[in-house]
C-alpha cells in the first residue's frame, strides 16, 4: 500500500511539472547587464521600480497562474469524480450488440478475460465479444459448475460425469462412481466432490484425471452431514461445513484439512475445527490460501492462516438474511426492508467484520453478485446496480429478457446477455 501511493505521488508530480521553478535558475545571474550598458537612471525611471523586480513580478504572476490553472483542473476532476460515484443513472445507450445464438438454461460465468458459457449440450470458452476460443460438447441433466481463477469444473448434480478445464481447453474429466451432490476446483484442478450413497456421504479430492487424492466417509451420526465444502486456491486445503443433531439440537462444525506438510502429523489431516450450537452453516468458502469464510443463517465468521485456521472476526445479525454475494474484496447481505418502499435493506462488510456500507433497496431481482466493487441485481425484465457502499448507481428496465450482467470494471459500461446476444451498454 505504500509503495501505491509513493507510485501515485510521483505521478502527481509528473503531471504538474509545470509548477516547478528551475533549481538551476539563478536571478540574479540571469540578469547580466554591465552598469555601464545602460543610461545612468535607466532602472529607477522604469515603471514599478526596476528591471529586477518587474522580472520578479512577471516571474510571481505566471506562477499564479499556473497554480489558479492547477486547483481549477482538479477542481474539475474532482467535481466529474463525485459526480460519476453519487449521480444515480436512469439510461442507457446500447453501444454494441452481437449475435449470441444458445438454448434455454444457458449459464454463464467470469474467469479473467474470458467467459465461461455452459449448459447441458457443453461448455464453451467465449470472450467479452462472443467470440468462440473452444467447446466441448458433453450431456448433462443438471450441469453445476465453480470457478477457482482461470480453471472451471462442471458436474452432472445426482449424475457422474466431471469436467475441468481452463482458458486453454480441457485439463481433463472423469466419472466418479457414485452420484454428485456437490463440486468445488482449485487454480490448480484440483476438485473437492461431496458424493451420496444412500445414508452415508463422502467428500473426496480428486485430481483433475480423476485420481483419488484422499476419500473421507461420513455419516450423521459421527461426523455430521456436508452441507457445504470448499478446497483452497492452492489445492492443499479443504473446508467442510458439517450439519449436526443430536436429540432435536441443531449444531453445525466447520473443519479444516491440510493435504500438505501442516497436515501430515494431524489425525484424518484437520488442522483446525470449531463447532456452533444451534446454528445452521449453509456456505462455506475460501477467500484465498490464508483465509477462509463460514456463512451462517446469523452472519459469517472469517478464518485466517494457511496452516491451521483461526477465528479472525465475527459479525451476528438479529435479522434473517434474504440472500448472501461475495467476491475476494467482500461479503454482503440482504435483509426485509422495514418500509413499504423498500422491499429489501443492504449491508457489505470487508473480511476484517467492519462494514463498508447500508443502503435501501427497492429492486426486484432473480440473481444477485458483488464484482469489481459493484453489486449487481437483474431479473428478466430489468437490472439494477449498487457501489460498494450500497448507493444505487444504476436502475432501468431492458428491451430484451436477460440471462445475467457483468462489470468489468469499465467507465460506466456493463455486458448485457441475454438469450440472442451479447449487449454492450453505456450508462448515462
Amino acid at each position: 500500500m505504500k509503495n501505491d501511493w509513493k507510485e501515485r505521488w510521483a505521478r502527481i508530480r509528473e503531471k504538474l511539472w509545470f509548477l516547478r521553478f528551475d533549481e538551476d535558475l539563478d536571478l540574479d545571474g540571469e540578469i547580466q547587464i554591465e552598469e555601464t550598458a545602460l543610461p545612468s537612471g535607466y532602472e529607477e525611471d522604469l515603471p514599478g521600480g526596476g528591471l529586477r523586480e518587474t522580472l520578479a513580478r512577471s516571474r510571481r504572476w505566471l506562477f499564479r497562474k499556473r497554480v489558479f490553472a492547477a486547483v481549477l483542473i482538479v477542481g474539475i476532476a474532482g467535481g466529474f469524480a463525485l459526480y460519476n460515484s453519487v449521480h444515480e443513472f436512469k439510461d442507457y445507450v446500447v453501444t454494441s450488440s452481437i449475435k449470441n445464438e444458445v438454448s434455454a438454461g444457458t449459464q454463464y460465468e467470469s474467469a479473467g478475460k474470458n467467459l465461461y458459457r455452459y449448459n447441458t449440450d457443453g461448455i464453451s470458452c467465449v470472450t467479452r465479444d462472443n467470440e468462440v476460443k473452444w467447446s466441448i460438447t458433453y450431456n448433462m441433466q443438471a450441469p453445476i459448475a465453480d470457478v477457482c481463477g482461470d480453471t472451471m469444473v462442471v458436474a452432472e448434480q445426482q449424475g457422474n460425469q466431471i469436467y475441468v478445464v481452463d482458458k486453454d481447453g480441457l485439463i481433463g474429466s472423469f466419472e466418479t462412481l457414485l452420484p454428485i451432490l456437490r463440486v468445488r476446483v482449485s487454480k490448480q484442478g484440483v476438485v473437492a466432490v461431496v458424493l451420496q450413497e444412500d445414508e452415508v456421504t463422502w467428500v473426496n479430492l480428486y485430481q483433475p484425471d480423476g485420481t483419488t487424492i484422499v476419500s473421507d466417509k461420513t455419516t450423521m451420526a459421527d461426523s455430521g452431514y456436508p452441507l457445504d465444502i470448499d478446497v483452497s486456491p492452492d489445492g492443499e486445503k479443504l473446508a467442510v461445513s458439517y450439519l449436526k443433531t443430536d436429540k432435536g439440537v441443531v449444531s453445525s462444525e466447520i473443519v479444516f484439512y491440510h493435504f500438505g506438510a501442516a497436515g501430515q502429523s494431524q489425525d484424518d489431516h484437520i488442522v483446525a475445527s470449531e463447532c456452533f450450537e444451534e446454528v445452521v452453516m449453509p456456505e462455506v468458502y475460501f477467500v484465498s490460501n490464508a483465509r477462509a469464510v463460514a456463512v451462517s443463517d446469523r452472519g459469517f465468521v472469517v478464518y485466517r492462516g494457511s496452516d491451521a485456521p483461526k477465528k479472525a472476526a465475527s459479525v451476528e445479525f438479529d435479522e434473517e438474511i434474504l440472500s448472501c454475494f461475495h467476491d475476494e474484496d467482500g461479503i454482503g447481505f440482504l435483509f426485509r426492508g422495514s418500509t413499504e418502499e423498500y422491499r429489501y435493506r443492504m449491508e457489505l462488510y470487508n473480511y476484517g467484520g467492519r462494514r463498508k456500507g447500508s443502503g435501501d433497496v427497492d429492486a426486484e431481482y432473480d440473481r444477485i453478485k458483488l464484482q469489481n466493487g459493484q453489486i449487481l441485481m437483474c431479473s428478466d425484465a430489468g437490472c439494477d446496480i449498487y457501489t460498494s457502499s450500497c448507493r444505487k448507481r444504476f436502475s432501468a428496465s431492458y428491451e430484451k429478457e436477460i440471462s445475467d450482467i457483468f462489470y468489468f470494471s469499465e467507465f460506466r459500461r456493463y455486458l448485457i446477455i441475454t438469450r440472442d446476444s451479447f449487449d454492450r451498454i453505456r450508462i448515462s
